[in-house]
């Protein structure tokens, strides 16, 4: 008779031998540490997509490609039951798209990761789209409870911190007024010579003196 197989011998890995660094769990939190790199490599590495998760990233991809030069840019939701993998395919694509650079060996993403054709495909237009503007940016975060009155306000949060600007919307605008006259630098500079950290200043900004003197001296 035919010799009867394990379940274990069913999967391309053998589920015995692999450690979750996640916990079954992912999270949209920005990669900092040394940690969330391996957790983030270990996620696209184990990345399954086939199925919904493919066909997902297929529909928002495509439409973000077939949409350029369009007056506006329809929006994706991703919705399902808890635990359903909103969360996965969220964090998947933010670093798919911006083809994350793992800084300890130079791998890619998008080379780490096992993507269908369809994907890959489109993937590459998304980069080709990127080179003929001012590149690709991705961000990610939840809003929770955090976002307070104002979802939008909390949303620009999530942008601002992605390009390494202050959360809160007046800090956030004070320091692209910098940046767009020039002076950011000079600010920071003369400030930082007081012993104090511009960022933290930046929390006490309408009553810093320090600010406005470093503003002057520009």
């Amino acid at each position: 008779g035919v010799r009867g197989m394990r379940n274990r011998e069913v999967y391309k890995r053998d589920p015995g031998t692999v450690v979750l660094l996640n916990n079954g769990v992912a999270t949209v939190a920005d990669v900092v540490t040394d940690d969330d790199r391996r957790t983030l490599r270990f996620e696209l590495e184990h990345f399954v997509c086939e199925g919904e998760y493919q066909r997902g990233l297929v529909r928002i991809l495509d439409s973000y490609v077939s949409n350029q030069g369009q007056p506006e840019q329809p929006a994706a939701w991703v919705s399902g039951f808890f635990g359903s993998g909103k969360s996965h395919i969220a964090k998947m694509l933010r670093y798919l798209w911006i083809d994350y650079t793992f800084p300890e060996d130079g791998a890619s993403a998008r080379g780490v990761a096992r993507l269908p054709n369809d994907v890959q495909d489109l993937l590459k237009e998304i980069t080709t789209l990127g080179k003929r503007a001012h590149g690709l940016h991705a961000a990610a975060g939840t809003l929770g409870a955090g976002a307070g009155d104002s979802v939008r306000l909390a949303l620009l949060g999530i942008v601002f911190k992605s390009a390494v600007l202050p959360e809160s919307y007046p800090q956030a605008r004070f320091c692209l007024w910098l940046r767009k006259n020039g002076i950011y630098d000079q600010v920071c500079t003369a400030v930082e010579a007081h012993g104090r950290d511009f960022r933290r200043e930046l929390n006490d900004m309408y009553v810093s003196p320090l600010l406005p003197k470093g503003f002057l001296r520009t």
